[in-house]
């Protein structure tokens, strides 16, 4: 049975005006109005769970009045009020691990969905599930969620709302190597926690760097600009680096983390015998005796639906396999009669699924795209790939497939950054089917670089990143100095070079220590003052958006971050 209580206590004060029981939370500073049971139970909630509570106090109250007290003290802690979430981390799991420990904080997404791979579906969760089930050989997981308890071996979720972060966060530094997130686009909370300097590094994976209309290339940016210089990105492919590098001038905030495959899942099949069993299942002989095309994802426009159709029209001689959870919109088309849906099937069917096909098509032309989990895992079945140029699939492939031409597009259209070319690849498609010699090498190829991509990699890649971002925040410097704006007409300046000094450093910091050996004062460029001043309470990536703003050689606005970072480095 869930129990409520035991729970630990804000400090609080007790008092009671005009006939009337309160509780000053002298953590939150906040009153609340108390029932007579409610005040009472406060002597027990630290020591005894529901059942007990309700035990010791059923003589003097009703049930109902018992439940009505437990359920405003659950309103109150969804409120932040009167109880502490998360921070009995240390007595709850005993005995206690000299492992590190990750916090792994994603609203959002059930905390026991990543416990069952086989309950996901969407690529991204099921990266994420992968990547937690090997961290675990390295650290130990602790999932913010809604109740203490032990997930599995090695990960648990803790009572800790997002919210509770920015208040928790000396203990959290205390207790946790990093945390560890998921960038989604519509999501504001973590800009409160950049703010917070006692907080370990906070690493944002992102697999969706574009698309969107343009809202996921902002939402990012804004991250990247509000980040301390201890925090940072993951991504799937080199490419996001690369296409980020055109916007920001620190790119390195941009890590890419490549995803893995379970090469004894996914593995080469007797290629005749997984045919049969498709053809058995799906009721159509053709697949065991023509050359056949598959597509696996999600049957929507924006994964290439529509460009496979095509594929299809073009080719009345291939046989089409499709499969993912349903038609969707295309189940009303009058489809091509070499196009044959092959239905959804559990996970471990998928090897099958794959193994029956000559080639593997994929066709996702979203913005979403930074890797291409599906790619990954037809090549370790041994199934040679032809992908779009485009973002970050080819990087996966490398020459063990082949790359299609696509119209890539300089902004995003809806959810869409591409339109593969349907010419090319029914050219791919043919020549790849006409010629085995070259089919089977470049299975060979697929299947060995498939094995390249572990996830124990991808693992160890997280961890070395967090090491790095702790090597940063030992570097992070306060900026003490102070400088002042002021006329300037006592410096022995032309008057159009003095208008460009209007600001002075001053050789005192904000603890009245001397910085600089001769001068009280010196003088400094605008643009210099401006960012000294902004980098007092913002970050640099804020101050790089100032600069870009006012000058316009970027180069000099470079330069100018350059200086005064050094400055402030220098005299920390």
């Amino acid at each position: 049975m869930k129990h409520f209580f035991p729970k630990t206590l804000h400090p609080l004060h007790i008092f009671e005006e005009d006939e009337v029981l309160y509780a000053a939370d002298l953590e939150k500073a906040r009153v609340v109005e108390l029932s007579v049971v409610m005040a009472e139970m406060l002597e027990f909630v630290e020591t005894q769970n529901d059942q007990e509570i309700q035990r010791t106090l059923g003589n003097s109250y009703t049930d109902d009045d018992i439940l009505e007290a437990f359920e405003r003290f659950a309103a109150l802690e969804r409120a932040g009020l009167l109880f502490n979430r998360g921070e009995d981390l240390r007595t709850n799991f005993v005995p206690e691990s000299q492992r590190r420990k990750l916090l792994v904080a994603i609203p959002g997404i059930a905390v026991d969905s990543f416990s069952d791979i086989e309950t996901l579906s969407a690529g991204t969760n099921m990266a994420l599930s992968h990547m937690f089930h090997h961290l675990i050989n390295d650290v130990d997981l602790y999932f913010a969620g809604n109740q203490n308890r032990k997930l599995a071996e090695r990960m648990y979720e803790v009572n800790m709302n997002v919210r509770d972060l920015k208040r928790l966060s000396r203990r959290i530094s205390e207790t946790y190597f990093g945390i560890l997130t998921l960038h989604q686009e519509h999501e504001r909370w973590l800009f409160p926690l950049y703010q917070q300097h006692e907080l370990p590094p906070i690493l944002v994976q992102c697999h969706a760097p574009r698309g969107h209309g343009g809202k996921a290339i902002n939402s990012l940016l804004r991250h990247y600009a509000a980040m301390r210089d201890c925090d940072g990105f993951t991504a799937p492919s080199d490419y996001v680096r690369a296409f980020y590098a055109d916007y920001v001038w620190d790119p390195s905030f941009f890590n890419t983390l490549p995803n893995g495959v379970d090469s004894k899942l996914f593995r080469p099949l007797d290629k005749t015998a997984a045919k049969r069993e498709v053809a058995e299942v799906v009721g159509d002989t053709r697949i065991e005796t023509m050359p056949t095309v598959g597509y696996l994802s999600r049957i929507q426009s924006e994964k290439g639906a529509s460009v496979y159709l095509k594929l299809a029209e073009l080719n009345p001689h291939l046989l089409f396999l499709i499969a993912g959870p349903d038609l969707g919109r295309y189940a009303s088309y009058a489809l091509p009669d070499n196009l044959v849906y092959v239905g959804f099937h559990p996970r471990e069917k998928l090897p099958v699924i794959y193994n029956a096909f000559d080639v593997y098509c994929f066709l996702s032309m979203s913005g979403e795209e930074t890797f291409g989990l599906t790619v990954l895992e037809a090549m370790a079945c041994g199934v040679p790939p032809i992908v779009p140029n485009f973002d970050g699939v080819p990087s996966v492939v490398g020459d063990a497939g082949l790359i299609a031409n696509a119209e890539n597009f300089d902004q995003d259209i809806a959810t869409l950054v591409s339109y593969p070319c349907p010419m090319d690849f029914s050219e791919k498609i043919n020549l790849l089917v006409s010629n085995p010699e070259m089919r089977e090498q470049l299975s060979e190829k697929a299947r060995e670089r498939a094995v390249s991509f572990t996830w124990d990699k991808t693992a160890r890649r997280i961890i070395e990143l967090f090491e790095e971002l702790h090597r940063r925040k030992q570097l992070m410097n306060p900026n003490r100095l102070l400088n002042v704006f002021a006329p300037t007409q006592s410096l022995a300046l032309e008057e159009a070079e003095a208008q460009k000094y209007k600001s002075v450093v001053l050789s005192m910091n904000a603890r009245y220590e001397r910085c600089f050996i001769r001068d009280a004062v010196y003088p400094m460029r605008v643009e210099d003052g401006l960012v000294l001043s902004i980098l007092k309470s913002h970050t640099v990536r804020e101050a790089e958006a100032l600069l870009t703003a006012l000058v316009a050689d970027e180069t000099e606005a470079k330069a100018t971050l350059k200086r005064v970072r050094g400055l402030i480095n220098a005299t920390v």
